[in-house]
């Protein structure tokens, strides 16, 4: 009887050992996601622009773990040009004072603040803990880039979802769209969450 629940024992550990090495290793997969070239065109055409514009190129993609929801992290090369394309394909509002810190991306909706500072801002979450973004992913060392946002709360829309989405319990969708023309890339975040 004594062997039998020692072999049910040693089992047991040796079952929850396996269990706990998966669960790391999954983990620890997640700071080192790949997406092919196939996958990163899907993923844009999903959440970005379909079709992708012809100056579209070196795309990444990284697609954060996220509760009851989705956040994407797409770089590409893209023209000038194109870039009304995208603009267009939403109603995007120009944002000022785009800063990256310590995992957010903050804005702010307007540029008439005292100082040229923003009088409503806003911030999203893109990368906490921090060492889980990629290396392609450096948007503080981008000086004053063009952007635009795209947020909904519920029914309402940008600045207005803004203003009243602490009251909203629905879904909240917010693209944000980086673009430094020295450069010719974009970044665009693409993130839902309820």
């Amino acid at each position: 009887m004594v062997k039998q629940h020692e072999s049910t024992v040693g089992r047991l550990f040796l079952f929850e050992f396996i269990i706990c090495t998966i669960v790391l290793l999954g983990f620890a997969s997640c700071e080192f996601r790949k997406t092919s070239n196939s996958q990163a065109a899907e993923i844009y055409q999903q959440y970005i622009l379909d079709p992708i514009p012809e100056s579209v190129t070196n795309m990444e993609v990284d697609q954060a773990d996220e509760i009851g929801g989705y956040r994407y992290t797409l770089r590409f090369s893209i023209d000038k040009a194109d870039l009304s394309l995208l603009i267009n394909s939403r109603p995007f509002e120009r944002v000022w004072n785009v800063k990256y810190r310590n995992g957010f991306l903050e804005w702010g909706w307007d540029c008439d603040g005292p100082l040229g500072m923003s009088k409503r801002g806003q911030s999203l979450t893109v990368y906490i803990p921090e060492k889980s973004r990629p290396d392609w992913f450096r948007p503080e060392l981008w000086d004053n880039p063009e952007a635009y946002v795209f947020y909904k709360a519920g029914d309402l829309v940008n600045i207005q979802a803004f203003d009243r989405d602490r009251k909203s319990d629905g879904r909240v969708k917010t693209d944000v769209l980086l673009y430094n023309e020295k450069e010719g890339e974009a970044y665009f975040i693409a993130s839902s969450r309820r």
